[in-house]
This record gives C-alpha cells, sequence and structure tokens, in this order.
C-alpha cells in the first residue's frame, strides 16, 4: 500500500534503510534480520541506537537479573515475558529458550547474509543495557556482518554525555548510505 501511494506522489521506493531507537531500534534490527529477504523494498542497512537485541539475564545486571536466584530468574521471566507477549517457560541458555525469545530477539536472527549495521550504545544505560549489546556485535563479527559499533562510555540510554561519538556515529551513517545506498543522479 505505502509502495503504490508513493507512486501516486510521484516517489518510486525500490529500496530501504531502516532505523529506530530504543524499543524502535529492537523493532528495526528484528526487521533487517528477520525480514529484509521477504520484505516488499528491499532492505539495504539497518541503523539504531539502544535498541533490546539479546535478552539473557547475566546481561541484565542492572535489573538484578544476574543474581542467579528464583527471585532474580521469575523477575527476569516476567520482564522478558511481557517483553514477548508470552509466559517464558523454558531454563534460560537453553534452544527452547532461544526460541521462545527468539520474536523479540534481533541477536537470533544474524547470519551472514544480515545487513550491514550500525550501533550505538551507552555504557551507563539502565534501560537496555550495555551488556546485553555485547551479545549482538559478536553475532555481528562471527558471522562476518559489514557493521560498526559506537560506545558511549559517559552516557545512558539518551546517549547524552559523547558529542564527539555521537558526530562520529551520525557521519558513519551518511557514510553507509553513501555506500549501501548510492544515489543515481
Amino acid at each position: 500500500y505505502v509502495i503504490t501511494e508513493a507512486e501516486k506522489l510521484g516517489y518510486h521506493i525500490d529500496e530501504m534503510a531502516i532505523s529506530g531507537g530504543s524499543a524502535g531500534g529492537c523493532l528495526a534490527l528484528l526487521y533487517a534480520y528477520r525480514d529484509a529477504e521477504t520484505s516488499p523494498v528491499p532492505v539495504k542497512m539497518v541503523f539504531e541506537a539502544v535498541g533490546p537485541s539479546s535478552f539473557y539475564p547475566e546481561d541484565w545486571k542492572c535489573y538484578g537479573f544476574d543474581a542467579k536466584s528464583s527471585e532474580s530468574n521469575n523477575a527476569a521471566r516476567m520482564l522478558f515475558g511481557t517483553m514477548a507477549g508470552k509466559e517464558i517457560k523454558e531454563e534460560f541458555g537453553t534452544p527452547g529458550y532461544n526460541e521462545e525469545i527468539k520474536d523479540i530477539s534481533a541477536l537470533l536472527w544474524i547470519n551472514e547474509n544480515s545487513v550491514p549495521t550500525i550501533l550505538a550504545y551507552g555504557k551507563y544505560d539502565k534501560v537496555q543495557p550495555y551488556e546485553a549489546s555485547q551479545r549482538l556485535l559478536e553475532a555481528l563479527e562471527n558471522n562476518n556482518v559489514p557493521h560498526e559499533y559506537y560506545l558511549f562510555e559517559h552516557s545512558g540510554h539518551g546517549l547524552q554525555n559523547d558529542n564527539k561519538v555521537y558526530g562520529e556515529y551520525m557521519r558513519k551513517i551518511l557514510e553507509y548510505l553513501d555506500t549501501y545506498m548510492p544515489i543515481d543522479i
């Protein structure tokens, strides 16, 4: 529908970059890794900031989920289950758990055909923990996906305290757009 309506307005859409921040970043990553091959508009790249992509309790230390107690596990199950829209029943770290959480975990969709990616995360983020972004970075590296990862060393979820890094992040987005979605004139 969007493609048809855009054509009526004189805009030809034949490729896209997808982006978002926080929950929108999570959705952008999921679409880019899970749906790029079947998207009605080919996804050429994704760039995002502070989007949750990985849901392992030990990475969510700022929530106290790394305690490995039944109370900690129950709290993690409740939060991740709420995010996934289902009750989490499987044991953390098992293939069954990965299958239960796959609908919301972009990390679990990455493969060697995943689109080029630019990521930004705050080291002091108390909403989407920095540690959870490390699994995403590792999956991109292990699958040889072109990517750039920006760590905002002095920032939280708002990426508010690292202006120089933010400038580098924005310049890299422009560079990736020029590389993966060049404008034909």
